[in-house]
């Protein structure tokens, strides 16, 4: 009788422990997939950030910084 508990026993702490030996595994691979993520995504936004203009500034024209003339108005 007290060889069956035994057995049981035995078999519930290899599935626990096997459970939670899968359970870090899977945490190990999404955390490092994660990371391989946001390293690529910073990358390619670090690429893109350098060819476009930063948002806000004005086009550079090259008039020396003179605005426009503005236009005539009609009087009446």
């Amino acid at each position: 009788m007290e060889n069956e508990t035994m057995n049981k026993n035995d078999t519930t702490k290899g599935k626990i422990i096997l459970f939670v030996i899968g359970l870090l595994v899977g945490a190990i691979i999404s955390t490092g997939s994660i990371y391989i993520y946001t390293l690529t995504a910073n990358s390619s936004n670090n690429s893109n950030a350098q060819s476009q203009q930063m948002p806000g500034t004005p086009p550079n024209d090259n008039n020396g910084g003179t605005p426009p003339s503005m236009p005539q108005q009609e009087t009446k």
